[in-house]
């Protein structure tokens, strides 16, 4: 897999997370990054999910801070995972490290311990690898250097599929206000920002404000998922296709009371609109204006409320 997003633009502040790493050790570096350095064994426990060795490290993470995670490994292709202390799944990656490292971008929800579960892509993945974590401030960051594309016209890319509304081009929606948000069905922070999807959809729908979910088809990424009714998630299922990822975001989108348009990317697609966007992680936004530029880019879980200010100047110019 290509590289999915850009390095990150937010404002760097020290990490306040304790860890107990593979071993059993228990570490507190107090407002430090988490550096590790360890190595993937025949003898390591499997990784259910990718069937290879894997380590696992238990962080404490805190609400409102976004978390840059990267394993990086020479000798194999890394593979990342993150889940609550309960164990769902929260965000996995392969390659978005660059090369055949990962990287997972994570805005956290709340207060607690998350389990980091370093493995790799192959089931015969073994050898040395890194592992460091760090914190930055979760404040919306709007950027006027991102990609270069502020002030520019919006790159256009077409959906192949769409909930809401009809699966046509970006540019298409010229005349209109409209809010790109850049999505993951996996992603808790994702989910923590469809309250206020939902209030500006209402608030500012009749004045020409458009609300597009981006996504992509899950299944070419090598993910077999379907909707769980009973958590409002993901569960595995066996067998995954372009009909099986439709149906996930349809039953996804109608529980979550999901009114505004919600769009699937294929892979070739996002990859190449995630790349010219920049996008840093889920969720990210990008406001462009009634004549197709664009004029805010902002990154976490809260950045949705705090454009609303934003949006009220490009609707009511006309």
């Amino acid at each position: 897999m290509q590289r999915f997003w850009a390095a990150a633009l937010l404002v760097l502040v020290p990490l306040a997370v304790s860890a107990v790493n593979a071993g059993g050790k228990k570490d507190d570096p107090a407002d430090k990054d988490l550096n590790y350095s360890n190595k993937l064994t025949k003898d390591d426990p499997l990784d259910p999910q990718r069937n290879a060795a894997c380590k696992i490290y238990t962080v404490k993470m805190k609400k409102g801070r976004n978390y840059t995670i990267d394993m990086a490994s020479g000798e194999f292709d890394a593979y990342l995972r993150l889940e609550d202390a309960k164990g769902t799944q929260l965000e996995e990656d392969d390659d978005s490290g660059g090369g055949l490292n990962a990287r997972i971008m994570f805005n956290c929800p709340k207060d607690g311990d998350y389990k980091i579960i370093c493995t790799a892509f192959n089931p015969d993945g073994v050898g040395d690898f890194t592992l460091q974590v760090k914190s930055k401030s979760s404040d919306v960051k709007i950027t006027e250097e991102t990609g270069g594309l502020i002030g520019k016209a919006a790159p256009d890319f077409k959906a192949d599929f769409a909930l809401n509304g009809a699966a046509g081009k970006l540019s298409d929606l010229k005349g209109k206000v409209v809010l790109l948000g850049f999505w993951d069905v996996r992603s808790a922070a994702c989910a923590a920002t469809f309250p206020q999807f939902q209030k500006l959809h209402k608030t500012f729908k009749d004045s020409g404000l458009e609300i597009v979910g981006v996504t992509y088809y899950l299944h070419e990424a090598g993910q077999k998922l379907g909707f769980d009714a009973k958590s409002g998630g993901v569960k595995t299922i066996a067998k995954a296709g372009k009909d099986t990822d439709q149906t996930l975001l349809k039953e996804f989108a109608a529980h979550h009371k999901l009114e505004h348009r919600v769009i699937a990317l294929t892979m070739k697609d996002a990859l190449d609109t995630f790349n010219t966007y920049g996008v840093n992680g889920f969720p990210q936004f990008v406001l462009i204006d009634r004549e197709g530029m664009v004029r805010v880019i902002a990154s976490g879980h809260r950045s949705a409320d705090a454009l609303e200010a934003e949006i009220k100047k490009l609707i009511e110019k006309k």
